[in-house]
């Protein structure tokens, strides 16, 4: 399975002690060089973890030739979008509206990080999806109103 992954969802999972999960789901996941950069830029706000760096499982490849047709989204959403095109991805992880709706409208098979951790409650890998969610939320992720109310988070 081919498994192309944005930022946000990376440090998300990340933030909430979770990042394995997509590992023990989908074996191994690819980021485009974009996604990489933002995260290395982003060290100067918060510590890097070294397996977002380094983890053997998560595949960097170059952005493809495309990443500069889509100036409405951000490097690594557009990247991920152009490369999942380009090699035929199984899935994207995206969690930015904008981003959300250009992949579905090109006919992706999408994912956030609210679905991995669903996905990996239902996998049996995730015991309390509800507290993971809330953990989330504590870690400063958007709910949207609905999921929080129905989980019991607002």
């Amino acid at each position: 399975m081919r498994v192309i992954a944005n930022t946000s969802p990376l440090i998300a999972l990340d933030r909430i002690g979770e990042l394995d999960l997509l590992r023990r789901l989908y074996g191994s996941i690819v980021r485009p060089q974009s996604v990489l950069d933002e995260l290395l830029a982003g060290r100067e706000h918060h510590s890097l973890n070294p397996v977002l760096r380094d983890a053997a499982w998560i595949v960097t490849e170059p952005d493809p030739p495309e990443t500069a047709l889509r100036r409405e989204l951000g490097a690594g959403e557009t990247a991920v979008i152009a490369l999942a095109l380009r090699t035929g991805a199984d899935l994207v992880i995206l969690d930015d509206l904008q981003a959300r709706l250009v992949a579905d409208g090109l006919g992706l098979k999408l994912t956030g990080t609210m679905g991995v951790l669903l996905a990996a409650h239902r996998m049996g890998f995730l015991n309390d999806a509800r507290d993971a969610l809330s953990r989330l939320a504590d870690a400063g992720f958007r709910l949207p109103p609905e999921i929080a109310v129905r989980h019991g988070l607002r």
